[in-house]
């Protein structure tokens, strides 16, 4: 992957703002873990980045993000065996439906007092009695 490198302080200063990344280069054959500016939800906290194909075989994944100054990590798939350069890369962030965030539910769980008085039983048996 290429791009232009800028140094944390810079960044951090958003001295280079609006100076991103013009376009990215992905190896044949290969996964990686990228910041993508965020094109369409950039205020949303947390959201969802659909799977699309950005590219003839390449592939950014379904993905539970953080929104953090405009921008997202996300992973980007290249099935192809050439490198496939991909410009201007944003991503669109979907907020969360209230359909989409389900509970835990914790089942099966009971509280047992232990009695260091009664009878010592195997924990096979223990289990079979509960």
């Amino acid at each position: 992957m290429r791009k232009k490198l800028i140094s944390l302080p810079e960044l951090e200063r958003e001295a280079h703002q609006g100076v991103g990344v013009c376009k990215l280069t992905f190896p044949g054959r290969t996964e990686i873990i990228v910041r993508l500016q965020v094109s369409v939800g950039w205020r949303i906290g947390e959201g969802l980045i659909e799977m699309a194909e950005i590219a003839p075989g390449v592939y950014l994944a379904n993905s539970l993000v953080k929104v953090n100054n405009g921008h997202v990590i996300t992973s980007i798939l290249n099935i192809r065996e050439q490198d496939v350069e991909v410009p201007n890369p944003a991503v669109k962030v979907v907020k969360l439906r209230n359909h989409d965030v389900g509970e835990t539910v914790l089942m099966g769980v009971t509280k047992r007092e232990k009695s260091r008085d009664g009878p010592r039983q195997s924990r096979g048996k223990g289990i079979l009695l509960n």
